[in-house]
C-alpha cells in the first residue's frame, strides 16, 4: 500500500544509519514541526514504518513516554534484552537503509474522548484514545487490499522470522 493514499496518517520522522561503531546501527530523526509533547505524551497511537513509500509495519502503542519510547525499542534493541520483534524490526530497517531505501515513521493519533469506565466496585470518567481498535482497523484495511498484513507484521501473517534474523538474535542473546 502506497503511503500517499492514506488520509489520517502524518509523517513524523526519518530513520537513518549511524556510524559503524554504533552498536545499534540505526536511529530516527523526528521532524522539527513535531512537538516534544506529541512525541512523549502517553496516549494511543498507530504507527506505520514505511520504506520507499510502502507500508512495511503497522503497530500500535500506548507506551509511557509516547511514540518516542516505542521507537526506542526498535532503534536501541541491541542493548539489554530485546524481544525478537524489536530486534527483528531494527534489522529490517537497517537492511532497508543499507539498500539505499528511505525509511520513514508515520503516525495516526486518534482523539481522546471522555468515557465512563468500570472497576471492581466503582466507576470513573477518563479520557481514552482507541489506539488498539484503530490499529486493528488499519490492519484490516491493508489486508483487504493486499490479502495479507504488511510484510513486517510476521505474527499477524502467521509467519516465522527469517532464519538469519533468528540466528543473529540467538547469537546476541547468548552473549548477554
Amino acid at each position: 500500500m502506497i503511503i500517499s493514499k492514506l488520509k489520517y496518517a502524518k509523517e513524523i520522522g526519518t530513520f537513518y544509519l549511524t556510524k559503524d561503531s554504533d552498536l545499534n546501527k540505526i536511529n530516527i530523526e523526528y521532524h522539527k514541526n513535531i512537538s516534544v509533547k506529541d512525541l512523549t505524551e502517553q496516549r494511543g497511537h498507530v504507527y506505520l514504518i514505511v520504506s520507499d513509500n510502502e507500508i512495511k509495519k503497522i503497530g500500535g502503542t500506548r507506551a509511557k513516554g509516547g511514540i518516542r519510547a516505542t521507537m526506542s525499542f526498535y532503534v536501541k534493541s541491541k542493548q539489554g534484552g530485546p524481544s525478537i520483534r524489536s530486534f527483528g524490526i531494527q534489522i529490517l530497517i537497517e537492511n532497508e537503509l543499507k539498500n539505499k531505501k528511505e525509511v520513514k515513521l508515520w503516525l495516526i493519533s486518534n482523539p481522546r474522548v471522555k468515557t465512563k469506565i468500570y472497576g471492581l466496585a466503582t466507576s470513573d470518567v477518563v479520557k481514552i484514545a482507541a489506539f488498539k481498535e484503530s490499529e486493528n482497523l488499519c490492519k484490516r484495511e491493508y489486508k483487504k487490499i493486499h490479502k495479507r498484513y504488511p510484510p513486517w507484521n510476521y505474527q499477524e501473517n502467521k509467519e516465522k522470522w527469517p532464519d538469519d534474523i533468528k540466528k543473529r538474535y540467538r547469537d546476541m542473546m547468548k552473549d548477554r
